[in-house]
C-alpha cells in the first residue's frame, strides 16, 4: 500500500464513481500519485479490501467525502445502507472521525448535506462540517474552490501557475528579433490560433461496449469535432446517437456527459446523465463512463475507442 497519504477520497460507488475519477486526477496532478488514495487504483487484487481501507485513512491527513443523492445507499431491506455497521463508505468516515483528520464533505450535482437524525450515532459528527460543492454546471470553478481547501487543509500553499512553455520562450526571441509589435502580434496569433494546441480527435470512432447488465453488448459510434478545447458531436448510446454536451479536451484528456431517458410502466420518466472521461493514445482512447441518476444504479463501464479510416 502507498505510504504517506495525504488525501483520500470516500465514495460510493454507484453514487460518484464518475467524479471521484475526476478529482482523483486532479489531485494526483497536483499532490502526486503516492499521496492520494482511491480505492480503484490502489488496491491490488488479493488485498483484504476493508484492512487497506483503513490502515489508508490511518495515513492520511485529509479525507473528501463525496455525497450524491445516492450516497446513503439502499440496503436489499429498503434501509440506508449507511446504518449497516460492516459499510465501507460508514467505515471509511468513521475511521477519518475517531483519527481527527481533516474531512470535507463534497456535495455533488444539488446533493443535500445529510441531517444528523438521517445518519448512525458515529457518523452524526459528519453533519456539521462545511461542505463544498461539486456541480457539473460550473466543474471548473467548484474544483478550484476544492483545491484551494485541500491545499489549506494540508498546510501547503497552491502550486504557481506552470512556468512559461518553451515555445512562448520561442516566440518571444521572435519578438524580440523581428519588431515587438509585430513579432508578439504573430506569436499571440500562433499560440491562440483555433486547434494550434488540440490534439488529433476529430473523426469517427467505434468501441464494443459491454454495460453493467447481462447481454449488453453494443458497438457504440462517437463522431468529434470542435476546435482548441472545445469538444463537438455525438456519442451512442445503446446504438442511438446523443448529442454531446459540456464537452472539452485539454493534454490528451476529453470529457464530456449525455443524456437519455429511461421509462418503465410504473414510474415517471427519468433522466439519466452518462458522464464520460477518456485519454488518447494513438489511434485509441480509453473510456470510462459513469451513468447517474436513472432508474437504477450503475457501476463505471470502461472500454477503448479505435478511430475509424477517413
Amino acid at each position: 500500500m502507498k505510504r504517506g497519504i495525504r488525501v483520500f477520497i470516500s465514495y460510493r460507488r454507484d453514487d460518484a464513481a464518475g467524479y471521484a475519477r475526476a478529482l482523483y486526477d486532479e489531485l494526483v496532478r497536483r499532490f502526486s500519485d503516492e499521496r492520494v488514495f482511491m480505492d480503484v487504483d490502489d488496491i491490488t487484487p488479493g488485498q483484504p479490501f476493508d484492512e487497506v481501507i483503513r490502515s489508508a485513512v490511518g495515513e492520511s491527513q485529509v479525507l473528501l467525502v463525496l455525497i450524491g443523492r445516492r450516497w446513503a445507499g439502499e440496503a436489499a431491506s429498503g434501509a440506508s445502507r449507511l446504518h449497516d455497521p460492516g459499510d465501507l463508505v460508514r467505515a471509511e468516515i468513521e475511521a477519518g472521525l475517531s483519527r481527527g483528520l481533516r474531512i470535507i464533505p463534497v456535495l455533488l450535482d444539488g446533493a443535500s448535506m445529510p441531517r444528523e437524525n438521517e445518519l448512525p450515532d458515529s457518523l452524526r459528527p459528519l453533519a456539521g462540517r462545511h461542505a463544498l460543492e461539486l456541480v457539473n454546471s460550473r466543474f471548473a470553478g467548484d474544483l478550484q474552490r476544492l483545491l484551494a481547501a485541500v491545499h489549506e487543509a494540508l498546510g501547503e500553499p497552491p502550486k504557481p501557475p506552470p512556468a512559461l512553455p518553451s515555445r512562448w520562450k520561442r516566440l518571444l526571441v521572435l519578438a524580440a528579433f523581428g519588431g515587438l509589435g509585430a513579432g508578439l502580434g504573430l506569436g499571440l496569433w500562433y499560440y491562440f490560433a483555433p486547434g494550434h494546441d488540440r490534439p488529433d480527435i476529430n473523426g469517427v470512432w467505434h468501441a464494443q461496449v459491454r454495460y453493467d447488465w447481462p447481454n449488453a453488448d453494443h458497438l457504440e459510434r462517437f463522431v468529434f469535432s470542435g476546435e482548441a478545447q472545445e469538444l463537438r458531436g455525438t456519442a451512442s448510446f445503446l446504438g442511438a446517437d446523443r448529442g454531446i454536451v459540456e464537452g472539452s479536451i485539454e493534454a490528451g484528456t476529453l470529457r464530456f456527459i449525455t443524456r437519455t431517458t429511461e421509462v418503465h410502466s410504473t414510474t415517471a420518466p427519468v433522466e439519466a446523465v452518462h458522464r464520460y472521461r477518456g485519454t488518447l493514445s494513438g489511434d485509441e482512447i480509453r473510456f470510462v463512463m459513469q451513468t447517474e441518476g436513472g432508474l437504477s444504479s450503475h457501476v463505471p463501464v470502461e472500454f477503448t475507442a479505435r478511430r475509424l479510416p477517413p
